[in-house]
């Protein structure tokens, strides 16, 4: 592959960038997973709920953000990986498009416009954007590998580290979707079913930018 330290970019600005947004990711997910927690003692809990699944949406935006500034570095400077460029950015979409989604449907709980409705909506459509966004980080990760040379032990533990990160994700989406199902259709506590959800969608979020920074600031030492 060619060398693609052109066009003036710097390796480290662009993995700083992605670090950042994973790390962002991971401080939003800790908070969701403390209002969850505070939710299901009984603490304000639809008021809690409501902004937890916001903080996701916000956090699950940042880090689409970030990766598709990533993504674009990438495939600016490595003219031969067309192909991975358009199944990555179907995958960062589905992040921008959640979150947006997330956000917009606990401000309307929020307000107290259905919520028994809106709420279970947002832990499957964050479930939903866990699952189908987990594939973008892992191709993003060869590719990334791929153009900047990363091979032997360095490329297998930062491909441990994102591969266990994406399983991770895609469990805990189909948790979340299934909790929010439930709540759907009344099985159980709704109220409850859906905070778990949004507890779900936190823990997931703070696990994922966890491993993802953590990789991101090992490589950009290497750098």
């Amino acid at each position: 592959m060619a060398d693609i330290i052109s066009r003036g970019t710097s390796p480290r600005n662009t993995y700083a960038v992605e670090a950042g947004g994973a790390a962002t990711e991971s401080m939003g997910g800790v908070a969701v997973v403390i209002l969850g927690i505070l939710a299901l003692a009984g603490v304000m809990s639809p008021v809690l709920t409501a902004i937890g699944g916001i903080i996701f949406g916000a956090a699950f935006i940042v880090e689409g953000a970030a990766i598709t500034a990533r993504h674009t570095a990438l495939m600016t400077q490595a003219a031969d990986t067309e192909g991975e460029k358009l199944e990555l950015g179907g995958g960062v979409t589905v992040e921008l498009v959640a979150g947006l989604a997330a956000v917009v449907l606990g401000i309307l709980s929020l307000i107290r416009i259905v919520p028994t409705v809106l709420m279970p909506a947002l832990v499957i459509t964050g479930g939903a954007g866990l699952i189908l966004s987990a594939g973008a980080l892992e191709r993003l990760n060869d590719i990334r590998a791929a153009a900047f040379g990363v091979s032997g032990m360095a490329r297998s533990v930062a491909s441990a580290a994102v591969h266990g990160a994406a399983a991770g994700q895609v469990l805990a989406g189909l948790g979340a979707v299934a909790l929010g199902i439930l709540s759907l259709v009344k099985v159980g506590d709704p109220a409850l079913l859906t905070t778990v959800g949004v507890l779900v969608l936190g823990a997931a979020i703070t696990l994922s930018g966890t491993a993802l920074s953590s990789k991101m600031l090992s490589l950009f030492r290497r750098v």
